[in-house]
């Protein structure tokens, strides 16, 4: 289990009273990027109603500022798994904006890596010297400035897989829960299409948020919040928010992965962690809950939940006054957990 996270005096932490909900909105002409607007967020137009949050400009800094969090308390080491350093094909699955697995695959001196990006909407190409990176995802939203070796592709996870059977090198995910519905479907797939030897890597996390000293009430909003959004996910389709490094690890060796490894690790919410490294990856989770609470709530209780907007706003009110105090040393999201596991030598499919 990961450790506690020591917080600063009161009196030493930092305010933060400046943040608001912001959302933005962009187009790009195509039947993929004919996007659909609600409650004065954009989501995608791709299978509508498959992923259930914002893909507005909003939302993209919110996920960018997610991922320097994470990298912040993983150390700076974004790949936990044994992969070789002449890493040939990548597939990034849920590829979201898209630089996220460049930079640690760039970082980690991985020239030869072929990466495909598979994002939930339309494709567009990026690249790395001698490698091929694959990203996938729902929604067109990575930048238009890419590398030669870097490919994405719009498409649905859960449907079978196009690519060739003992393909990938390496499949990464990050912050998935919430967007798959059926993961051992999912680690079926990559089971079947990595080469034998090919390790699966999951990043994930649980919207649990928790308090190691006690100053986290359990009437709190912000614990209110993290139930509703439970709630709303499994009305939504039975996803859920909840996390654990165990039950991924099961359900990838019983995919038929071998030598599983959870890691576990803590994000902080707010100023109030007394190491400077986890004050810094506290204060950027802050602005990233503060500035996107908006639209990880909205559709989610409005559409699943009955809840109106205006009731909606109300409550992430409480929610963020409850963040921004300095006596409240949540962690969020309880735990995050990087899970990876190799498929055996003995393991080719077909």
């Amino acid at each position: 289990m990961a450790a506690p996270i020591a917080a600063l005096p009161n009196e030493d932490v930092e305010n933060d009273d400046q943040y608001d909900d912001v959302s933005y909105t962009t187009s790009i002409a195509s039947s993929i990027t004919d996007y659909k607007f609600e409650h004065g967020r954009r989501y995608h137009a791709y299978k509508e109603g498959r992923y259930l949050l914002p893909n507005d400009e909003a939302e993209q800094d919110r996920m960018d500022l997610q991922y320097h969090a994470l990298r912040l308390a993983f150390g700076d080491k974004m790949i936990f798994a044994p992969v070789s350093e002449k890493l040939g094909r990548v597939l990034d699955a849920g590829t979201g904006t898209g630089p996220q697995l460049m930079q640690t695959i760039k970082a980690d001196a991985y020239p030869d890596a072929e990466v495909f990006r598979l994002r939930s909407s339309p494709s567009k190409k990026l690249a790395l010297t001698n490698s091929q990176i694959y990203g996938i995802d729902l929604s067109p939203i990575q930048s238009r400035f890419s590398a030669p070796n870097v490919k994405y592709q719009v498409d649905d996870l859960e449907q079978p897989w196009t690519f060739p059977l003992d393909h990938f090198d390496y499949v990464h995910t990050r912050i998935l829960y919430g967007s798959l519905r059926d993961w051992p479907l999912f680690f079926a797939q990559s089971f079947k299409h990595l080469r034998p030897g090919g390790h699966l890597e999951c990043q994930e996390i649980a919207v649990d948020a928790r308090a190691d000293d006690g100053t986290l009430p359990a009437d709190s909003a912000i614990t209110a919040w993290c139930r509703n959004q439970e709630e709303a996910m499994q009305k939504a389709g039975g996803m859920t928010l909840l996390a654990t490094g165990e039950k991924l690890k099961a359900m990838m060796e019983e995919a038929g992965f071998v030598d599983v490894v959870a890691k576990e690790f803590k994000i902080p919410i707010g100023q109030w962690p007394a190491d400077e490294k986890m004050r810094e990856t506290g204060t950027l989770q802050l602005v990233a809950m503060l500035e996107g609470i908006g639209g990880l709530t909205m559709a989610l209780w409005t559409r699943f939940l009955g809840w109106e907007r205006e009731d909606v706003e109300d409550e992430l009110a409480k929610v963020r006054a409850e963040w921004q105090r300095k006596d409240i040393h949540s962690y969020w999201p309880a735990y995050v957990y990087a899970v990876y596991g190799r498929k055996p030598l003995e393991g080719k499919t077909g």
